[in-house]
């Protein structure tokens, strides 16, 4: 599974427990935009006392390289919205992997980590890759004064699209512990998805990544 998922998590771990706000364009399934920009299309729903968060975007580049982007959990930081650190913690599998991750938050709310479970598989006929993460107790002692996040699921769905480009989604259903104001909340929503995307594809030039092929991908 790719080292992963998972950090788009960073910008979306502030997304979720949100005051009460105007919304717009809601879908029939309780889906909001949010925004679009640049290409970058943002939307949220609540579910009891939490907001589920999806973002939806293409990108031109191989699968094995946005695999290989996505499994290179020690380069998290460079491309990921305020990862301040990130590191595998048991590889199980080419597709499966536990890893920890901190989120950097602004002063004076207390940062957040937490471990991931990730698992991978690619569809044998369509070639749709998923990457799907669980929050597990345990693996790395808690941090002193950092907030550990307990609650949160994600998943990476790749759909390849024509001309080398692939459709992305980024699903997140998390708690992030503690209370966290609007200000912060709105970044998560309005700029955290762009500037993730944006810096995902400045990395993706990368030879190591255009030019990697791995053995349980399919292109």
């Amino acid at each position: 599974m790719l080292r992963i998922s998972q950090t788009l998590y960073a910008f979306g771990l502030l997304v979720v427990l949100l005051s009460n706000s105007s919304l717009s364009a809601q879908s029939s399934d309780g889906w909001v935009l949010k925004n679009e920009k640049a290409g970058v299309k943002v939307y949220y729903r609540k579910t009891s006392d939490i907001h589920e968060l999806k973002l939806v975007t293409s990108i031109k580049a191989p699968m094995s390289g946005i695999a290989h982007l996505l499994d290179d959990v020690d380069n998290f930081p460079v491309w990921g919205y305020k990862v301040s650190q990130a590191r595998l913690v048991k590889r199980i599998s080419a597709t499966e992997m536990y890893y920890y991750a901190r989120i950097d938050f602004p002063w004076p709310m207390s940062d957040r980590d937490l471990v991931l479970h990730t698992k991978m598989e690619q569809h044998a006929h369509s070639n749709v890759l998923s990457s799907s993460s669980v929050a597990v107790s345990g693996w790395v002692p808690e941090v002193k004064d950092v907030i550990r996040v307990k609650k949160t699921t994600s998943k990476w769905t790749i759909t390849p699209g024509t001309g080398g480009w692939l459709g992305l989604e980024y699903y997140l259903h998390s708690d992030p512990g503690g209370n966290l104001p609007d200000w912060a909340v709105n970044m998560a929503l309005d700029m955290g998805p762009r500037e993730t995307v944006k810096l995902m594809k400045e990395t993706l030039k990368d030879p190591r990544y255009q030019n990697t092929k791995l053995a349980h991908i399919k292109e």
